[in-house]
């Protein structure tokens, strides 16, 4: 059985609300003040259009659906709903989500990456600085030995795979030599992917969602590892800049990650093992970019743990008024407030350089939103 890409759309408001229906075309009944939040539920390659359902109301709505429609919209809820969960890892291992998004550190072997390029290309300061990140608390570090930077930044020249595997591996295997903790392989090569699990890589995350190696599914399910699937348009991170353009800049994301899972599941990835991300800065819009961080929480429709990665992105350092040529520094406040964006809609995987003010900020706003236990006291006297 496929995954289905029907989507639920939490709206707290009459403006959030006309922003989704807008993409449909949908007119709207009009809603009073009481009736918010409400839930735009859209099915996926269905004539029906989307419904919109007061939370409050929802069980008798659901019950004025044609049945069809009713079944379809009761799963879509209870997938956006299911709690946090785990991904699982080989020989064991798991990063756990119940009590917030884990946080993936970034280490990228590239003398080119947009904004750490050549400052962690030797291997031994790769290695030092994965270590590093653990330290800060990371749940796992994610190694990257392509350049995967939009050609805004100048165009990345193309890595062969005998490049990829030495700038890749050795590292892996340098922190597997210090560390028992998760490692993640950035690769869309099957051939990478495979050395670095067999070197003590976890889990890949795949850019293209499994759409450039075709050996790539049978290549993580042969090794029990965990798969990020994050979706990219096109297939080259060169061009994926060339075309902003969606039908329905949710759905058609979501569509694709839903038809990858699907793949995953086939070759025999445990569902278990999935997480999908709806890839911030890759082929989208600085707009495109804002509008999937407010609507990432639909991503869980699909029914696996949403990772979001807007780390020191272009779209943050227009956003929150830096400069172009800005330090990594200067764009810290706005990956942080795309951090807790992401964190607010459910994510499980928040991809950062930053490793340390992230989790500082993360506990910060756990601790904030978590309720006094009975008996303690709430205020000091």
């Amino acid at each position: 059985m496929g995954v289905s890409a029907d989507l639920v759309f939490p709206a707290g408001s009459r403006a959030v609300l006309a922003e989704i229906a807008g993409w449909d075309g949908l007119r709207t009944a009009s809603f009073s003040a009481a009736e918010f939040p409400v839930d735009v539920v859209r099915f996926a390659g269905s004539p029906s259009p989307p419904v919109v359902l007061s939370r409050a109301r929802r069980a008798e709505s659901l019950k004025a659906l044609p049945g069809t429609l009713r079944e379809r919209a009761r799963l879509a809820f209870e997938r956006a709903e299911r709690p946090g969960g785990h991904l699982a890892l080989p020989r064991g291992r798991r990063i756990d989500f119940e009590s917030g998004p884990a946080v993936m550190g970034i280490v990228n072997v590239t003398p080119d990456s947009f904004s750490d390029g050549g400052v962690y290309f030797d291997r031994g300061r790769a290695v030092e600085r994965a270590l590093a990140l653990f330290a800060e608390g990371a749940a796992i570090v994610d190694v990257g030995g392509e350049s995967t930077r939009p050609s805004t930044y100048g165009e990345a020249p193309a890595v062969s795979l005998e490049e990829e595997l030495s700038r890749v591996v050795p590292v892996v295997q340098g922190i597997r030599r210090s560390s028992d903790a998760p490692i993640s392989v950035d690769t869309r090569r099957a051939a990478v992917a495979r050395a670095a699990l067999d070197a003590g890589a976890d889990a890949v995350n795949d850019v293209s969602a499994l759409g450039h190696d075709p050996a790539m599914a049978e290549t993580v399910a042969g090794a029990g590892a965990g798969l990020l699937l994050m979706h990219m348009k096109g297939d080259d991170p060169r061009r994926m800049q060339d075309d902003t353009r969606y039908v329905h800049p949710v759905a058609d994301v979501a569509e694709l990650l839903a038809a990858a899972a699907t793949r995953a599941l086939e070759a025999g990835i445990e569902p278990v093992r999935i997480a999908v991300d709806p890839g911030l800065g890759f082929g989208k819009s600085p707009e495109g970019n804002l509008l999937l961080l407010r609507h990432l929480s639909a991503f869980r429709t699909l029914g696996f743990p949403v990772a979001a990665g807007a780390s020191r992105k272009g779209f943050v350092r227009r956003f929150s008024g830096v400069a172009e040529d800005s330090t990594v520094e200067d764009r810290l406040p706005g990956s942080l407030a795309s951090v807790a964006a992401a964190a607010a809609a459910g994510a499980a995987i928040v991809r950062v350089h930053d490793v340390s003010p992230t989790v500082r900020f993360l506990r910060m706003a756990c601790a904030i939103d978590r309720p006094v236990l009975e008996g303690t006291p709430a205020v000091s006297r």
